[in-house]
Protein backbone atom coordinates (compact mmCIF):
# COMPACT_ATOMS: atom_id res chain seq x y z
CA UNK A 1 0.00 0.00 0.00
CA UNK A 2 3.00 2.42 0.24
CA UNK A 3 3.56 2.50 -3.27
CA UNK A 4 -0.13 3.35 -3.64
CA UNK A 5 -0.54 6.06 -1.21
CA UNK A 6 3.40 7.53 -2.85
CA UNK A 7 1.77 6.96 -6.00
CA UNK A 8 -1.49 8.93 -5.81
CA UNK A 9 0.34 11.42 -3.64
CA UNK A 10 2.60 12.14 -6.56
CA UNK A 11 -0.70 12.01 -9.12
CA UNK A 12 -2.31 14.60 -6.93
CA UNK A 13 0.93 16.78 -6.53
CA UNK A 14 1.19 16.77 -10.47
CA UNK A 15 -2.39 17.74 -11.63
CA UNK A 16 -2.63 20.31 -8.67
CA UNK A 17 0.75 22.18 -9.31
CA UNK A 18 1.28 21.76 -12.82
CA UNK A 19 -0.72 22.21 -16.17
CA UNK A 20 -0.13 19.65 -19.29
CA UNK A 21 1.68 21.61 -22.03
CA UNK A 22 -0.90 22.08 -24.60
CA UNK A 23 -2.96 23.43 -21.76
CA UNK A 24 -0.28 26.04 -20.97
CA UNK A 25 0.65 26.40 -25.09
CA UNK A 26 -3.18 27.17 -25.13
CA UNK A 27 -3.07 29.88 -22.53
CA UNK A 28 0.03 31.44 -23.86
CA UNK A 29 -1.78 31.95 -27.11
CA UNK A 30 -4.63 33.40 -25.48
CA UNK A 31 -2.18 35.59 -23.17
CA UNK A 32 -0.65 36.77 -26.21
CA UNK A 33 -3.66 37.93 -28.39
CA UNK A 34 -4.68 39.98 -25.74
CA UNK A 35 -4.74 44.02 -26.25
CA UNK A 36 -1.90 45.53 -23.99
CA UNK A 37 -2.97 47.06 -21.15
CA UNK A 38 -6.23 46.16 -20.87
CA UNK A 39 -7.64 44.39 -18.01
CA UNK A 40 -8.16 41.02 -19.87
CA UNK A 41 -4.56 41.48 -20.57
CA UNK A 42 -3.68 41.90 -17.27
CA UNK A 43 -5.77 39.08 -16.01
CA UNK A 44 -4.14 36.83 -18.14
CA UNK A 45 -0.67 37.54 -17.20
CA UNK A 46 -1.36 36.78 -13.33
CA UNK A 47 -2.71 33.85 -14.20
CA UNK A 48 0.13 32.53 -16.70
CA UNK A 49 2.57 33.83 -13.97
CA UNK A 50 0.98 31.85 -11.07
CA UNK A 51 1.02 28.92 -13.68
CA UNK A 52 4.77 29.32 -14.30
CA UNK A 53 5.12 29.77 -10.34
CA UNK A 54 3.03 26.95 -9.10
CA UNK A 55 4.99 24.40 -11.22
CA UNK A 56 8.35 26.04 -10.39
CA UNK A 57 7.32 25.96 -6.83
CA UNK A 58 4.91 22.70 -6.06
CA UNK A 59 2.29 24.78 -4.92
CA UNK A 60 -1.32 24.73 -5.74
CA UNK A 61 -2.54 26.66 -9.10
CA UNK A 62 -4.51 30.10 -8.79
CA UNK A 63 -6.90 30.63 -5.71
CA UNK A 64 -8.74 27.40 -5.82
CA UNK A 65 -7.29 23.82 -7.53
CA UNK A 66 -10.80 22.41 -7.72
CA UNK A 67 -12.92 19.97 -5.93
CA UNK A 68 -10.66 16.23 -6.02
CA UNK A 69 -12.26 14.20 -8.14
CA UNK A 70 -11.50 10.57 -8.79
CA UNK A 71 -11.92 7.81 -11.64
CA UNK A 72 -10.69 4.08 -10.84
CA UNK A 73 -11.03 1.58 -13.37
CA UNK A 74 -10.14 -1.97 -11.65
CA UNK A 75 -10.91 -5.61 -11.90
CA UNK A 76 -13.61 -7.47 -9.98
CA UNK A 77 -12.45 -7.78 -6.45
CA UNK A 78 -10.31 -5.27 -6.12
CA UNK A 79 -11.21 -4.13 -2.78
CA UNK A 80 -12.33 -0.52 -2.88
CA UNK A 81 -13.10 0.29 0.70
CA UNK A 82 -9.37 -0.16 0.93
CA UNK A 83 -8.70 2.29 -2.64
CA UNK A 84 -11.19 4.69 -1.29
CA UNK A 85 -9.13 5.22 2.61
CA UNK A 86 -6.14 5.24 0.32
CA UNK A 87 -7.27 7.95 -2.13
CA UNK A 88 -8.43 9.81 1.27
CA UNK A 89 -5.29 9.61 2.93
CA UNK A 90 -2.86 10.37 -0.15
CA UNK A 91 -5.51 13.86 -0.27
CA UNK A 92 -5.15 14.93 3.10
CA UNK A 93 -1.71 14.60 3.31
CA UNK A 94 -1.11 16.47 -0.13
CA UNK A 95 -3.60 19.08 1.59
CA UNK A 96 -0.93 19.38 4.50
CA UNK A 97 1.82 19.97 2.22
CA UNK A 98 0.28 22.77 0.47
CA UNK A 99 -0.38 20.50 -2.60
CA UNK A 100 -4.29 21.44 -2.12
CA UNK A 101 -5.72 24.09 -0.31
CA UNK A 102 -8.01 23.00 2.39
CA UNK A 103 -11.57 23.73 0.44
CA UNK A 104 -13.37 21.45 1.91
CA UNK A 105 -16.74 23.03 3.87
CA UNK A 106 -19.30 21.48 5.09
CA UNK A 107 -22.42 22.50 3.58
CA UNK A 108 -24.72 22.76 6.58
CA UNK A 109 -22.13 24.11 9.44
CA UNK A 110 -19.99 26.14 7.55
CA UNK A 111 -16.79 24.00 8.95
CA UNK A 112 -13.93 23.55 6.93
CA UNK A 113 -12.15 19.75 7.69
CA UNK A 114 -8.82 21.44 6.51
CA UNK A 115 -7.82 18.05 5.00
CA UNK A 116 -10.22 18.36 1.93
CA UNK A 117 -12.11 15.44 3.74
CA UNK A 118 -15.93 15.74 4.31
CA UNK A 119 -19.18 13.90 3.40
CA UNK A 120 -18.31 12.58 0.26
CA UNK A 121 -15.43 14.67 -0.16
CA UNK A 122 -13.16 14.12 -2.31
CA UNK A 123 -15.29 12.79 -4.97
CA UNK A 124 -14.44 8.90 -5.90
CA UNK A 125 -15.90 7.11 -8.73
CA UNK A 126 -15.49 3.70 -9.12
CA UNK A 127 -15.94 1.28 -12.38
CA UNK A 128 -15.25 -2.32 -12.35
Amino acid sequence: MEFLHNSLLELITQTSTNLPPDVRAAMSIAGAGEIRETQSAQALGIILSNIDMACDDEGPICQDTGMPTFFVHTPVGVNQIKLRAAIQQAVAEATRRGKLRPNSVDSITGKNSGDNLGEETPVIHFEQ
